[in-house]
């Protein structure tokens, strides 16, 4: 769905800018109440029409409305008991006779025992189950962990971990994604927040603000330490980490510049998007593949309106909200980034509209259908079992390549684990290879530069230096001063 659920170019695109200036006017959006939308007109026939495009692909309904409706995040605990939140609240038309907040339900690995655990939160875009019992939420402007205490199968038990400050509300631009890093770490994701200004805030104090970028962030399960790992996103709404520690998203909308994007989340990297310079990715300051020097781009157009994406084998699945489809997209070592390739997998009808997804511990994948293409909630939704036999998919990737040459320089030079000196740096921010270039951005961020210091350089490497310190604070006047007056036209 745009941002989850996503929304089609083109005519489309502007329909949904129609339909939020109704619902959410930019100018006021926290302080005129609105009226709610009318209740969409839903057809009695909603036939997913599914086609499966590869061998050995499986697909099985599990549940559907009224036991799941409006679905949007998705996960399975190590039981296989299923977490799926029904969204009840974006957008709640006239009339809607639903519960009155977002419900967490949870099924068995056969879509049966329905139960709800939780039902206090709205605008839930995301559910990831953690350790100890608790199960993690990301609402629109928070990330929050609820735990069942006495054994009742119902949540009683809320903590805050991060909370948005912010005069948005839209219910999908927001805080979405969630992912576990190996090492324990929360993964989490911001979405562009119609360009306005916020502040994020983890439990422990620690603070990271902005404006009209999304960000990836990690704090730890407690919700403490938190910093921003990239920026310049539209919407990572889905996002993905290997055992390795490698981080995927999946870029939920491309404003009115398609493609969507699959990332490769990298440490201090650029991913181009500001809105700063306007809603459609097109300005000249603006890049969507890396155009721009100090920016990264996609490793391959994903389909329209991601909302998820995992792991399987050496690539990843991706469902399309607006392309009704679910796509394999094996990853190849390209130096020290990635290249790929769409592989259809599962096509559907208009009323096929893929959201999350989530591998269960026997390999399965379960995901959500949002069904119908109406915002306003309309009673609607499917859970579906994919299941893949990896000995009839000639088309899978078996597993991820080991580490190119390229790719183990720039990882160590992220970490700080590389001895090389500046002059070294300098040539690897030159290199064709969009992500040691990076690498070595982010590893000259690092040095301690003065003024003088960066003035005795070439002006070449002037304008490197000065690429690689946007990445840190360049409130001191003394360096905008430094780089306005410099001699050299294109800095």
């Amino acid at each position: 769905m745009d941002r989850a659920p996503s929304v089609r170019r083109g005519g489309t695109f502007i329909m949904k800018h129609l339909l939020a200036s109704l619902l959410v006017p930019l100018a006021t959006m926290a302080a005129t109440p609105v009226a709610p939308p009318k209740a969409p007109e839903v057809p009695a026939q909603l036939p997913p029409e599914i086609q499966l495009l590869q061998p050995g692909v499986k697909l099985t309904i599990v549940a559907e409305h009224p036991e799941v409706v409006t679905p949007t995040g998705i996960d399975v605990d190590e039981k296989g008991n299923i977490y799926s939140i029904s969204c009840h609240t974006h957008f709640r038309p006239e009339g809607y006779a639903g519960p009155e907040h977002d419900e967490v339900v949870v099924f068995d690995a056969n879509g049966k025992n329905r139960r709800v655990f939780y039902n206090k939160t709205d605008a839930t875009m995301h559910v990831e189950v953690g350790t100890d019992g608790w199960i993690y939420l990301a609402e629109r402007d928070r990330v929050l962990r609820v735990k069942d205490t006495n054994g009742d199968g119902v949540g009683d038990l809320e903590e805050n971990l991060a909370s948005l400050d912010t005069v948005a509300d839209y219910p999908h631009n927001g805080l979405s994604g969630m992912a576990w890093h190996p090492d324990g770490g929360l993964i989490f994701s911001l979405g562009e927040n119609f360009g306005k200004d916020w502040t994020l805030t983890a439990r422990d104090g620690s603070k990271v603000s902005g404006r009209g970028e999304g960000g990836v962030f990690r704090c730890t399960a407690e919700g403490k330490q938190m910093r921003r790992i990239a920026r310049g996103f539209w919407n990572p709404f889905g996002l993905m980490v290997r055992a390795d520690g490698e981080i995927f998203a999946a870029e939920n909308d491309p404003g009115s510049r398609p493609p969507c994007r699959l990332l490769n989340v990298v440490e201090g990297a650029d991913y181009g998007f500001q809105w700063v310079y306007g809603s459609a990715p097109v300005h000249p300051f603006v890049a969507w593949n890396g155009e721009l020097r100090g920016t990264l781009g996609m490793v391959h157009p994903s389909g329209e309106g991601p909302c998820a994406v995992v792991e399987l084998g050496g690539g990843v699945m991706i469902p399309s909200w607006s392309d009704h489809s679910i796509d394999y997209f094996p990853l190849t070592r390209k130096g020290a980034g990635y290249s790929s390739e769409r592989i259809p997998l599962v096509k559907g009808s208009d009323f096929f509209r893929p959201t999350c997804m989530a591998m269960a511990p026997d390999g399965a994948f379960y995901f959500n259908d949002w069904v119908f293409s109406s915002y306003p909630i309309h009673g609607r939704g499917r859970l579906w079992k994919l299941e893949i036999d990896k000995a009839a998919a000639p088309w899978m990737k078996s597993a991820p390549d080991p580490l190119t040459a390229e790719a183990k320089l720039a990882k160590e030079l992220r970490e700080g684990q590389a001895k090389v000196g500046t002059e070294r740096l300098l040539e690897l921010a030159r290199e064709t290879d969009k992500y040691l270039s990076d690498a070595a951005l982010t590893a000259l961020a690092r040095e301690s530069w003065t003024v003088d210091k960066v003035r005795g350089l070439p002006a070449n490497d002037r304008v490197w230096v000065f690429v690689a310190m946007r990445r840190n604070n360049m409130n001191d006047e003394q360096w905008p001063r430094a780089f306005l007056n410099d001699s050299d036209p294109e800095l």
